[in-house]
C-alpha cells in the first residue's frame, strides 16, 4: 500500500468505472428489447391470425347498448357483493337485505389500474 494515487489517476479510475456501468446499462436495455420481441413472437405463434380479426357486431343505438350493460353489469355486481357478504357472515344470500350501494371515486391513478390489470391477464 505505499503507492500513491494522483488525481489524475483517480479521475481516469473515475471515467473508466462509469464506462463500465454505462455499458452494462446499454446491454441490459437491448438484452430487455430482445426478450420484448421474442415475447411478442411467442404469443403470436399461439393464435392464429383468422381468429385475431374479429368483426365487431353493429350496433343500431350505441347509447342505449351502454345503458343496458351498465344495467346488467350493476346487477351482476350486486350479486357479487351478496355472494362475498352472505359467505363471509356464513348466512344464505335471501337473508340479506342490499339497501345502498355506493359507489367511490376512483383514488388510484389509471395506470396503476391498468397495471393491475395486465398483472391479472397475464396469470
Amino acid at each position: 500500500m505505499g503507492a500513491h494515487i494522483t488525481l489524475g489517476d483517480s479521475l481516469i479510475i473515475t471515467v473508466f468505472s462509469m464506462l463500465v456501468v454505462f455499458v452494462a446499462l446499454v446491454l441490459i436495455a437491448y438484452l430487455i428489447r430482445i426478450l420484448k420481441v421474442i415475447a411478442i413472437d411467442d404469443k403470436d405463434k399461439g393464435k392464429n391470425k383468422a381468429d385475431s380479426i374479429k368483426p365487431k357486431p353493429v350496433e343500431s343505438n350505441p347509447i342505449e347498448a351502454e345503458i343496458s350493460n351498465r344495467t346488467e353489469d350493476d346487477e351482476e355486481l350486486v350479486a357479487v357483493i351478496a355472494a362475498a357478504i352472505a359467505a363471509s357472515l356464513g348466512v344464505d344470500i335471501p337473508q340479506i337485505k342490499i339497501r345502498k350501494i355506493k359507489r367511490l371515486p376512483q383514488s388510484t391513478p389509471i395506470w396503476a389500474e391498468a397495471g393491475r390489470m395486465e398483472q391479472i391477464r397475464s396469470i
